[in-house]
């Protein structure tokens, strides 16, 4: 699509405004989906910020731990008291996600410093905690699935272990008449696809697909029922996991139509305006990375690549 290539060029030429995290978040997905030479380069370029080869990694892994909420998460009024109940999750999902990054990027195995500052035993039992409570999952949404998709497939290397059948279940417990709650759906739905393809670096297996498209059927509707409701972002996150399901969906032209009235005066990337939840605190070069890079990704066919630079 003409217009993902001129934003991919544009962010491309522009990178160096771009802040460290987005950086990364750019090239580690840019990589995986499309395999692209400027994408591996960022990403060797970013080693300073993920290994940080001058300090122990132990030291490094036990600092992510303690990280906690800053009430920066969207719906973080909803979500306040579950930070609060599970108060190791966020800093805990932080050091898996970190863990993730250093072997399938950088070829590095962290588990072992992952495990002297919080043990495999503590991992389990926050993620059981987590699983037998339905409200948490429904809230908490990306932060809870995320952990538990990157603990089992990433650190565990289990393949079979998750509940998929829950997680289908969990739509019937949201008030769709909440946008705020619509929003909270549409990221649990896609981050288990996405932790399912390991953040877009593998396939998933012919015999998952099935019920990710059940849940893609459900955000089908519920999105063409409030599209004026749901901003920009859920919209293409919906998009890109269709593509990683061979899910061929009509909202395809709908959202495109909305991208491309959606272009900024200030540069060629995409900012969140047409809608009645629109982001408008995201809409400078570099809050708007995470859509336009979903946007790139959206416009072709998923063909999984290694990231290991």
């Amino acid at each position: 699509m003409e217009l993902a290539e001129k934003i991919y060029e544009y962010y491309i030429k522009n990178k160096d405004l771009l802040d460290s995290d987005k950086l990364f978040h750019f090239g580690s997905r840019i990589a995986a989906w499309r395999g692209d030479l400027a994408a591996y380069d960022i990403l060797h370029n970013s080693y300073d910020l993920i290994v940080q080869p001058n300090r122990q990694l132990d030291d490094v892994i036990s600092e992510i731990v303690k990280k906690v909420q800053t009430g920066k998460s969207n719906a973080y009024e909803l979500r306040k008291p579950f930070f609060e109940k599970y108060p190791k999750l966020y800093g805990a999902q932080l050091a898996l996600f970190r863990v993730r990054h250093l072997e399938t990027i950088y070829g590095i195995d962290a588990r072992n410093a992952l495990f002297n500052t919080i043990s495999m035993d503590e991992l389990e039992k926050l993620e059981q905690a987590l699983l037998n409570d339905d409200e948490a999952l429904k809230i908490l949404s990306t932060y809870a699935i995320n952990y538990c998709y990157v603990l089992e497939r990433v650190i565990k290397k289990n393949e079979h272990s998750l509940p998929l059948e829950k997680f289908l279940e969990i739509s019937k417990k949201y008030d769709t008449n909440q946008i705020k709650q619509i929003q909270l759906l549409i990221y649990f739905y896609t981050h288990c696809i996405i932790g399912e393809s390991n953040f877009y670096s593998r396939n998933i297996k012919i015999e998952k697909l099935p019920i990710y498209r059940q849940m893609l059927e459900i955000l089908e509707k519920l999105i063409t029922k409030h599209f004026d409701k749901i901003n920009l972002d859920n919209k293409l996150e919906f998009l890109v996991c269709a593509r990683i399901c061979r899910y061929d969906s009509k909202l395809f032209g709908r959202i495109y139509k909305e991208c491309e009235k959606s272009v900024s005066p200030d540069g060629t990337f995409i900012i969140d305006r047409l809608n009645q939840n629109a982001q408008n605190e995201r809409n400078n070069f570099v809050s708007s990375e995470h859509r336009n890079v979903l946007f790139i990704m959206s416009t072709t066919e998923y063909f999984p690549h290694s990231t290991l630079i």
